[in-house]
């Protein structure tokens, strides 16, 4: 089988696998009140400490207008602060609160727990095999996005 006859095959596995992924991810921040993309945002800034809203958009690859409604999403649910920027008035800064910091520890044990459970089915080998092809992947699909070309 040639690439171009592959290409469609992987593209569709990744897709089954993305959507098992989002809906398994769901089920396990649902009890917390957020989905999958909302918590993916919420870790991020929780990571980052503090971090410009701008900033994620970029670091994310997502549309402005998604962060944004997350954003405000989080922050009425008291999980992160929003302060504006001294330099620029137009950007803000995000940052987790004590409770949204509580949250995350909580959901991150969720997801440990599942971890666990998926990566017992490899073994060591296996893993950074799979680890390193991924990010291969990824390298290039990022590379493909940022160029304009997907």
């Amino acid at each position: 089988m040639d690439n171009l006859q592959m290409a469609p095959i992987i593209i569709g596995k990744l897709l089954n696998i993305s959507g098992m992924l989002q809906r398994h991810s769901n089920n396990i921040t649902q009890p917390f009140g957020l989905n999958q993309q909302q918590f993916t945002i919420f870790f991020e800034i929780a990571n980052a400490g503090k971090v410009k809203q701008k900033d994620m958009v970029n670091r994310l690859l997502l549309e402005k207008a998604h962060v944004s409604k997350v954003v405000k999403k989080l922050h009425k649910m008291e999980l992160i602060t929003i302060t504006t920027s001294d330099e620029d008035k137009r950007s803000a800064w995000l940052a987790p609160t004590p409770e949204g910091k509580k949250i995350l520890k909580k959901c991150r044990g969720e997801f440990r727990k599942w971890h666990k459970e998926w990566t017992e089915a490899f073994d060591d080998k296996q893993l950074n095999s799979i680890l390193e092809n991924i990010s291969h992947l990824q390298a290039v699909f990022e590379d493909k996005l940022i160029g304009g070309n997907l």
